[in-house]
Parts: C-alpha cells; sequence; structure tokens
C-alpha cells in the first residue's frame, strides 16, 4: 500500500528534478552575450515560482488527501508563466505581485495584488492547458447576478475544483484593470455507512 508520505516524498523529488532541469538548461547558453545572458538570469531567478506549478502542487496535495499546509504554500511575490516571466506589470511598472494564501486545509486561493496589465482570460487559457483541464469539465460560467462587473468559471479536476473569479476594480486615480482570484476546493468525501 503506498503511503501518503510516501506520495508527499516522490512529489517533492519530482519537483527538486524540475528545479534542477530548469536550472540546467539556463546553464548551458554559453553562447550568448552578457547582456542576454543577464535577461535569462532575470527570467529564471523567478521560475520556480511559476503560478501553473504553484496550483499543480496544490491540486496534487488534494488528490492524495492531504491537507494544505499555510507554511508549505503561503507566499506574497511574483508569479511567472511558463517561460520565467512575470504574468503582468503593475501600474507603476513593477512586475506584478501575487499572493497565495492556505484558506482552510481544503481551500486555497492565488490572487493578484494590485491593478496593471494583466489579462485574465489567456492566464486561464495558460493555466488550462498547463494543468491539462479540457472545457468539457466546466461546471458554470457567467456573471453572478449580484456583481455584473465579475465574470465566474468553475472546472472539475476530479479531487476539486478550481474556480476562476475576476473582477474589474477602479483605483482612486482612475486606472482600471482587473482582480482576478484562484480558488482551489477539495471536494468532501461521502461517508461510507458502515
Amino acid at each position: 500500500m503506498v503511503t501518503r508520505n510516501k506520495i508527499t516524498r516522490q512529489l517533492l523529488h519530482l519537483l527538486l528534478l524540475t528545479t534542477l532541469a530548469i536550472g540546467f538548461s539556463a546553464c548551458t547558453g554559453h553562447d550568448k552575450r552578457a547582456s542576454d545572458s543577464a535577461e535569462a538570469e532575470a527570467n529564471y531567478e523567478h521560475a520556480d515560482n511559476d503560478i501553473a506549478m504553484t496550483i499543480r502542487s496544490i491540486m496534487d496535495a488534494m488528490s492524495v488527501d492531504q491537507p494544505l499546509d499555510s507554511a508549505e504554500y503561503n507566499y506574497q511575490g511574483i508569479l511567472t508563466d511558463g517561460s520565467g516571466m512575470p504574468l503582468y506589470t503593475d501600474i507603476q511598472g513593477a512586475p506584478g505581485q501575487w499572493a497565495i494564501e492556505v484558506i482552510s486545509p481544503t481551500k486555497a486561493r492565488v490572487k493578484n495584488l494590485y491593478l496593471g496589465d494583466l489579462v485574465p482570460e489567456e492566464l486561464t487559457q495558460y493555466l488550462l492547458t498547463s494543468l491539462e483541464i479540457p472545457d468539457t469539465v466546466m461546471i458554470e460560467e457567467g456573471s453572478p447576478l449580484n456583481m455584473p462587473d465579475a465574470e465566474v468559471a468553475i472546472y472539475d479536476f476530479g479531487a476539486g475544483q478550481i474556480v476562476f473569479e475576476t473582477l474589474t476594480a477602479k483605483t482612486e486615480s482612475g486606472h482600471t484593470g482587473p482582480l482576478m482570484n484562484i480558488l482551489l476546493l477539495k471536494k468532501h468525501k461521502a461517508e461510507i455507512p458502515q
């Protein structure tokens, strides 16, 4: 019988191998100019904070019934796409900041903290593709009746649901942009009568 600790160790081993592979590929480009090399290093500096890898880790924990631990997942900073680039630029021109928060042992949230040039549709498509979540498992999509400026899409991933919520917000200075919440909710198993 495979234990939860063995599965967790296997997942951590896989994550370590992925990180080493990314680091190795960053070191093999020895024929680039110095400026290209510095830019590549800046990109790879945040490659371990790829949003898809982060969400995949939470989904995997839910799939093996591992309670989510805030000490392991809580984070505030830059999240990146598959090429190591920040997901958006804020209105000051800095890489956009995100927060990952474990709300309970069965629920986590990923959200952007500031307004900027984030394109929620592109991010959602990147995540669905990276996480291999097909459109056929969409449960619901649309705007809640009491929130006409919000868009919600809910997908089933087996052990739980992933919810994409997007709200258009406005700063006091008049800048508008999307605030995005990505919620991961583990399904509760029905008790089997004895």
